[in-house]
């Protein structure tokens, strides 16, 4: 299986933009309050930083993904450690999403339809995806899905444009302060960073070695879409407004009314919301089902997408609320753990030891 650099850039622009957007925006209002825009710039220098360190560990040994990495540097038994954390983030993620997206389809277009038959829907397309031809064909839809979103996202904030009010962003910084502005910060770094799943993807590149470029245009096409679209639709809503909803930017698309003709705008933000979900989900199942299988020696790794997409289906209808899928789950696990442990210690641990090894292992001229 190979992938290019281009559908390695769509992948992790798609996993970090459609996500980050619906679901972090209010607890970075609550945070931060008008000055989000700041908050999303501070996030967006944090995914750099993953970025750079995630992209610098794979070139250590481009031909490796995190399964075998982790092993080679810090040995069988530390590595299978640092695996097993990162199969923690892998197997809590994927029905958390999934129940993300119900909740979302739920709440805004199909209040009446049976939540396990709007997950079972997303379920059967991520697994037809993954298992037909693994990373490659999941590559191929977001190269094809990539160009849709930005262009919808992009109709749906020149749509909205009437309605921003600038002075909601004033006064700047006087009401939030330094530590408001980290704390706004978190949620938002936290989805942006899944740049991190590059030390799975790396080793499915056509040209390893140059792949950290797309990486990095990734983050900032990614962390620039967020700021713009954050800061509409702050501005359009309102602080006060945007820090009690559960979907501002779905709200946002909903006040929209060009010359009193062009309204109803919702299936916009959904399009991006849906292909969003859809690659997060099947990149996910793809180094869920791969990793586990290299981890548990198994040859054919697609026999493990029919033992781990039941296993999501029946997590993701644990949460009994939107909160309990959304809030308990970012603020208790995904922002103080995933974040600096996932997305940046063991990453850095990856590149620092290494480095070492490499450098003591070079014959001494």
């Amino acid at each position: 299986m190979k992938v290019t650099g281009m559908q390695v850039f769509w992948m992790i622009t798609l996993m970090a933009m459609g996500m980050t957007l619906i679901m972090t925006l209010t607890p970075s209002v609550n945070a931060a309050r008008q000055d989000i825009w700041m908050s999303i710039i501070v996030a967006g220098c944090i995914a750099f930083v993953v970025t750079l360190i995630t992209t610098r560990t794979t070139l250590l040994y481009p031909d490796q993904n995190l399964i075998q990495l982790s092993q080679t540097i810090l040995g069988k038994w530390l590595g299978k450690a640092v695996i097993l954390i990162y199969f923690i983030q892998w197997y809590t993620i994927l029905p958390i999403v999934l129940r993300q997206f119900n909740d979302v389809i739920h709440v805004m277009m199909l209040p009446l339809t049976p939540s396990w038959a709007i997950m079972l829907i997303m379920i059967a397309l991520i697994v037809y995806a993954t298992y037909s031809g693994g990373i490659e064909s999941i590559a191929r839809c977001s190269e094809i899905l990539g160009p849709i979103v930005i262009i919808m996202l992009f109709l749906t904030l020149l749509a909205s444009i009437n309605n921003v009010n600038l002075n909601t962003l004033l006064p700047v910084y006087a009401d939030s302060g330094i530590a408001a502005i980290l704390k706004g910060s978190l949620a938002p770094a936290s989805y942006l960073g899944h740049s991190v799943e590059y030390l799975m993807l790396a080793c499915f590149l056509t040209t390893p070695r140059k792949g950290g470029r797309y990486a990095f245009a990734a983050v900032i096409v990614a962390v620039f879409i967020v700021l713009i679209a954050m800061t509409i639709a702050t501005t359009t809503i309102g602080v006060t407004l945007t820090s009690k909803m559960w979907y501002p930017f779905f709200e946002m698309s909903r006040k929209i009314s060009i010359f009193g003709f062009i309204e109803n705008l919702d299936p916009l933000p959904i399009i991006v919301w849906f292909a969003s979900v859809f690659i997060k989900l099947a990149v996910y199942l793809f180094i869920t089902s791969y990793g586990t299988a290299q981890f548990l020696n198994i040859e054919n790794w697609r026999i493990m997408i029919w033992f781990i997409a039941p296993v999501i289906l029946l997590f993701a209808l644990i949460p009994q609320n939107v909160a309990e899928a959304v809030i308990h789950y970012l603020l208790n696990y995904w922002v103080p753990v995933a974040l600096p442990v996932n997305m940046v210690g063991l990453p850095l641990l990856l590149l620092t030891v290494g480095k070492i090894r490499q450098g003591l292992s070079r014959p001494k001229k």
